[in-house]
């Protein structure tokens, strides 16, 4: 038996799930006479205990998502090489831990089943592996705490090396995958509760990170064949087991728990809502937020032509002025500008003003907004309470890390195989010889650098960019030393003119007649200087004033841990 704090824990996060359940359980007895032996050997209530893990663990929608990366501005210290000890990170998940850990430990001393004890802990497990890659694709190393600590333990507990926590997570996913009652996708009322698809796409994400250059300076081939091996294995069973590319790349996050979605943080108003859309929208009238994720033109002019080849490439036939024009189905479906029809709250003829001038209350600082994942049918009120879901892994992603260990071990046709698939998705023509604009017989190279760009364009605001920058150390050779920049559009003719004209006008032939466009920096003060040492960050002092044996990250000021043993 647990300590009777332990208990007290687990107690108060059963009766807050049940609380949220809309199960007739409540009818049974009173919550406050839960009992630790009622929890073990009642199916329900540990469902419900792991209801709450979820909702607790699972990763949720950032409405920052574009920051500290060249989708979007901001990024503060980070961006500006101005970060110190008081100003580092602070994601530090243990009291969530301990809780799982109760739980694991748990599970199996009352009378619940084999089979719903195996599900119930493959879900956990895979919990606890996710909390501790986030805090090591942070930090590198952390103390790998695997039990319920009592009291009476000595609570000093030192870092692990990074490449056993690496194992120790890897071990976690390996236990849940090997359960043979976890399944690989829930269906009906269950659907969207972590599955061994989950578990495994988790895998292949964490051993891609192992094999980047962040923590495989040295470029170990084992490392990359090992996660080619395990990227390429979740493709293909998550594809015997249902999985694949949803038909239609902008709704996507509207079809909810289609074939695509592999991790997920359901939503339902009004028991867990959020303001995604509220922060990406236009500001508009009963909206506390907006003005969030704006594109910056780095961002705008990534974005390949409809028939996948790059705006710069000879006869590609962008034109520079209207720039959206004949782009990657992707652009209009990621991207808003000046000009372009928005459907927003249902109003179908709708158009979206971004030129200078066009709003007075929180304007565009980019002369863009973030158009993913933002439902048009939501009007103020609901965008600011959207239930819509948080998917954290997609099949899009499986296929670009199987993409990218491909290319890095010499696979390069199974890269291009993957590369093809997404844009197929997207919409991007194929072209005579069906590569959809991508060049042929690339260097190994150029080919990573393919599906890295692929990665930008088609996770573009899903929190996977400033990661990406990170573990592949790319804030050196793409962001530093340079500002990232913003469109600035004026209207030519007087406003009142333009206000009487701008239903009936074409703007996709005759744009310059009434806009001049200019480019201008959003880095005023500062050129990026994204230093060395942020690949792995400071431990923040309020943890290591209380734990005496923790070491500090090597890098920042007394720092004796290597981040890379």
């Amino acid at each position: 038996m647990k300590t009777n704090m332990k208990i007290k824990l687990l107690l108060s996060g059963i009766c807050f799930a049940l609380c949220l359940s809309c199960t007739d359980v409540l009818d049974k007895k009173d919550l406050g006479a839960i009992s630790e032996k009622d929890v073990w050997n009642d199916p329900l209530y540990a469902k419900a205990y792991l209801d709450r893990l979820c909702r607790d663990n699972l990763p949720r929608w950032n409405s920052q998502a574009g920051d500290a990366s060249d989708e979007a501005g901001g990024g503060g210290a980070t961006m500006y090489g101005q970060m110190g000890l008081d100003q580092t990170v602070g994601d530090w998940h243990y009291t969530e831990i301990r809780k799982i850990n109760i739980f694991l430990e748990e599970i199996g001393s009352g009378s619940i089943d084999k089979a719903t004890q195996q599900t119930l802990s493959a879900q956990a497990l895979v919990l606890r592996a996710l909390r501790y890659f986030q805090m090591v694709r942070l930090y590198g190393g952390v103390p790998m705490i695997l039990k319920a600590q009592d009291l009476t333990e000595d609570l000093y507990v030192t870092r692990t090396k990074t490449s056993e926590c690496i194992r120790l997570i890897v071990k976690d996913l390996d236990d849940a995958i090997a359960m043979p009652e976890f399944p690989w996708k829930w269906s009906g009322a269950d659907a969207g509760r972590i599955s061994k698809a989950a578990a495994l796409a988790l895998k292949g994400r964490i051993l891609l990170y192992w094999a980047s250059p962040q923590f495989n300076p040295n470029n170990d081939p084992k490392r990359w064949e090992d996660a080619y091996a395990v990227n390429r294995q979740a493709a293909e069973e998550l594809e015997k087991n249902g999985y694949g590319l949803f038909e239609n790349f902008e709704t996507l996050w509207f079809n909810e728990m289609n074939e695509e979605v592999i991790l997920v943080t359901r939503y339902q108003d009004p028991s867990l809502t959020h303001n995604w859309e509220a922060g990406n929208r236009p500001y508009e009238p009963g909206m506390n937020n907006s003005n969030r994720n704006q594109p910056t033109w780095e961002m705008v002019t990534a974005f390949p032509m409809n028939t996948g080849v790059a705006i710069d490439a000879s006869n590609s036939g962008y034109d520079p002025v209207h720039f959206w024009k004949n782009r990657d189905p992707r652009f209009a479906a990621t991207v808003a500008y000046n000009s372009c029809s928005w459907a927003l709250s249902g109003l179908p003829d709708k158009k979206l003003w971004t030129f200078a001038g066009a709003v007075t209350a929180q304007p565009s600082n980019t002369g863009f907004h973030c158009r993913k994942a933002v439902n048009p049918e939501y009007t103020a009120y609901y965008a600011e309470r959207s239930s819509t879901d948080w998917i954290e892994i997609r099949y899009a992603e499986v296929l670009l890390s199987y993409a990218e260990c491909a290319a890095e071990t010499g696979n390069a046709s199974e890269a291009y195989e993957c590369l093809k698939k997404i844009r197929a998705r997207a919409g991007i023509l194929p072209g005579n010889n069906s590569f959809y604009g991508l060049q042929e017989n690339l260097s190994k190279e150029n080919l990573v650098k393919a599906v890295m760009l692929e990665r930008k364009i088609e996770l573009a605001y899903e929190d996977k960019r400033h990661w990406d920058l990170r573990r592949r150390k790319l804030f050196e050779s793409e962001m530093n030393g340079k500002r990232r920049h913003r469109l600035l559009e004026t209207l030519l003719i007087p406003r009142d003119e333009f206000e009487s004209i701008k239903e009936t006008i074409d703007l996709n032939t005759d744009y310059a007649t009434y806009f001049r466009q200019e480019m201008d920096e959003l880095d005023r003060q500062y050129d990026i200087n994204f230093k060395p040492e942020y690949y792995f960050y400071a431990i923040r002092k309020e943890h290591l004033e209380k734990n005496s044996k923790l070491e500090q990250t090597q890098g920042w000021e007394g720092g004796t841990f290597n981040p890379l043993d």
